[in-house]
């Protein structure tokens, strides 16, 4: 398993809001080919690997991709030694940007629920930041298992009126680089106990306040400041309000700075009754199931290379086993943005991946229940499920891509639990 250490870039004003993704950076530390073309983190939308290793559309021929990687909404370098690197909501991302868009939006209030914190800042603080004289980011750290976080925190940094206009480099070490040389005022987070004697080389700070402890021990909060950094700006970071709360339970599909889902359920045993449309306005409910003794439902984004490249096997599964009562449905879960409204651009998108991969099953835009909660919180792209005919779910989920073969043994396996009736 990989280290899913996130760089946080915010890469235009306006993210991190409870309706809106955050774009991110992720460096994968060391990923063999085989465990990237496995499946991509849900969380690590912005997931940022070596192109051959993360099975990127290259090419028909190297990566037997279906669609060329501009279809795909693939940003990989032509000699596959930089890195690939997307936006949390899936949109490829310039290879560099202006520092100043890195700031995060002003909000009169964060609010962190993963976190357990609340935040207020000072009002000349909000026009440093406004005014990209301060950039406030987001950095955090999840544990090498991703049972949990090892820290986050918000940093802020001082810009001179040259380093707001620099272009930064979001590939290869370009990032890091920056954030090296501009400089840190302080930084508000929260910090696990055993990362607590390293706060300096973290935060770039040093020293630091204790805030307090979270309930249930393991975590504590701090606020640090650059006590040679300049007096007036440390003052400001020194007058946040900061509001310790009870943790909401770490989720694996998101970002430690999102929102719960509200309706998340992957423990849901029915998918239960729901209305939608394919990506070309067709309706569909729940009776989408009833005409297979089972379903195979694969949960797949327009971005997902893995996910796009085996389009074709599972469609060779549809038609090979159709007849024998296994149907399979595609869900493209990024097609609807955080506010429930339908991406028109990403349907566009998946039409044209339809297209190109020549898949005859139907492609369903989630409904408003994200079919009872189990759509909501996926632990990776691609992730699959079987249904039956009453649309109970069977077995476990299966996390990212298989080839056709592995598909067969897979349904094998299902339609085995279904005849046995466990």
């Amino acid at each position: 398993m990989m280290n899913k250490k996130r760089l946080m870039a915010i890469l235009a004003a306006g993210v991190l809001t409870a309706t809106s993704f955050n774009p991110v950076m992720i460096k994968a530390e060391s990923v063999s080919a085989e465990e990237a073309g496995m499946a991509v983190p849900a969380d690590a939308a912005g997931m940022s690997v070596p192109a051959d290793a993360a099975g990127a559309a290259v090419s028909a021929d190297e990566a037997g991709a279906a669609v060329s990687a501009d279809e795909a909404g693939a940003v990989v370098a032509g000699d596959g030694s930089e890195t690939a690197v997307f936006s949390e909501d899936g949109t490829p991302v310039k290879k560099t940007v202006k520092a100043a868009d890195i700031n995060m939006k002003v909000q009169d209030s964060y609010d962190f629920p993963f976190l357990g914190l609340k935040a207020v800042l000072p009002e000349e603080l909000k026009k440093q930041i406004e005014n990209s004289d301060m950039l406030m980011i987001t950095e955090e750290e999840w544990n090498d298992d991703s049972t949990g976080f090892k820290y986050a925190f918000f940093h802020w940094n001082k810009l001179t009126e040259d380093q707001k206009n620099e272009d930064v480099n979001l590939l290869g070490t370009g990032y890091e680089d920056w954030l090296k040389s501009i400089e840190r005022v302080g930084t508000l987070g929260v910090y696990s106990k055993d990362v607590i004697d390293d706060l300096d080389s973290i935060t770039g700070c040093n020293e630091h306040k204790e805030l307090g402890t979270s309930e249930d021990g393991n975590y504590k909060y701090y606020l640090s400041i650059n006590k040679d950094a300049e007096s007036d700006l440390t003052d400001e970071i020194e007058k946040i309000e900061t509001t310790i709360t009870e943790m909401t339970a770490f989720d694996p599909s998101k970002s430690v700075f999102d929102m719960p889902a509200e309706n998340a359920n992957p423990d849901a045993g029915n998918v239960g009754a729901f209305e939608t449309t394919d990506i070309d306005g067709n309706a569909y409910t729940e009776k989408v199931f009833s005409d297979y003794d089972l379903t195979l439902v694969n949960c797949f984004t327009t971005w997902c290379s893995p996910c796009v490249n085996e389009m074709p096997d599972l469609d060779k599964l549809y038609q090979e086993m159709k007849e024998k009562g296994v149907g399979v449905v595609g869900m493209v879960i990024d097609s609807v943005g955080e506010d429930g409204t339908t991406d028109e651009d990403t349907v566009k998108k998946a039409q044209i991946l339809k297209e190109k991969t020549g898949v005859t099953y139907p492609l369903l835009i989630p409904d408003a229940g994200n079919m009872n909660g189990r759509i909501s919180g996926l632990s990776s792209f691609p992730e699959s499920f079987f249904v039956d005919k009453d649309g109970n779910i069977v077995g476990d989920p299966i996390m990212g891509s298989k080839n056709l073969e592995d598909w067969k043994t897979a349904v094998e396996d299902a339609l085995e639990k279904i005849n046995s009736g466990k």
